[in-house]
């Protein structure tokens, strides 16, 4: 890509360029998107979210100001590997493309680690790496990706994707199923890489909200198509086991803000 003179301090930031790197990415790989989901739209709006919080950052000279626009940045690349997840499983990306766009937010996310690591008034990049602690290429890009509650999480979308694709419910039921079990896949990255614990219990409950609002929206299912009753059973059983683990998550992080941990 090609890359205009810069008029701003911020566009000489290496990070801000990978973030518009990764934006213009993912503007190549749209027309190549299979069906348009939810995970389309957050993508859009999360990718966006980076370099326009880069930008604000490094007009900062508080430190606590910066950070807080870095991590947001931060968040919005986790909630864009997620989205790559989503589309993934749903096939609306191949493997190829998702590995490639996981690749590049790896990248970016370690450049914003750096980032967030000055302590200086003036806004300078440092060197940081970002290791999930496992050993290269057995598939785990992010930290998030090793919660057993994003796996579970993982599982109702691809669920959720096969009833939508079986034809057997409605397409407003099948949109709103859409939206909720993205939104609980969605929260799970970004809470888990707040480095605040009141915020990350916070999107812990926003993942909690969306399950709830899936689970909702399977029992006017088999109200409405009583033909679905067996497979609205499965569904439920998926969303309990996974809001189970998303209370208890909460509750040991709750336990840690207590005990003045955070």
């Amino acid at each position: 890509m090609m890359m205009m003179k810069s008029q701003f301090d911020h566009e000489d930031l290496r990070v801000h360029r990978a973030a518009i790197e990764f934006v213009a990415w993912l503007e190549e790989m749209a027309p190549s998107i299979e069906s348009k989901v939810s995970a389309c739209d957050h993508h859009a709006r999360a990718s966006a979210s980076v370099p326009v919080n880069i930008a604000e950052a490094s007009g900062k000279r508080s430190m606590n100001e910066r950070r807080q626009y870095i991590d947001t940045a931060y968040g919005s690349s986790l909630e864009c590997a997620a989205c790559l997840d989503v589309l993934g499983i749903l096939d609306c990306l191949p493997p190829s493309s998702v590995h490639e766009g996981k690749s590049q937010l790896s990248r970016l996310v370690s450049m914003l680690i750096g980032f967030r690591k000055s302590t200086r008034r003036e806004v300078r990049e440092e060197g940081a790496a970002y290791d999930t602690g496992l050993p290269k290429g057995n598939g785990v890009w992010f930290d998030h990706e090793k919660l057993d509650v994003y796996g579970k999480a993982l599982e109702f979308v691809t669920w959720c994707g096969g009833l939508r694709r079986g034809g057997s419910v409605p397409r407003s039921t099948g949109t709103s199923l859409d939206k909720a079990s993205t939104g609980v896949v969605l929260n799970i990255a970004e809470g888990n890489g707040t480095f605040s614990v009141k915020d990350r219990c916070r999107f812990i409950g926003h993942a909690r909200t969306a399950a709830l609002q899936a689970a909702a929206t399977l029992d006017v299912l088999a109200v409405r198509h009583a033909e679905c009753k067996e497979d609205v059973a499965r569904g439920k059983g998926m969303l309990a086991d996974g809001v189970r683990m998303l209370v208890a998550w909460e509750r040991s992080l709750s336990g840690r803000t207590a005990a003045g941990q955070d």
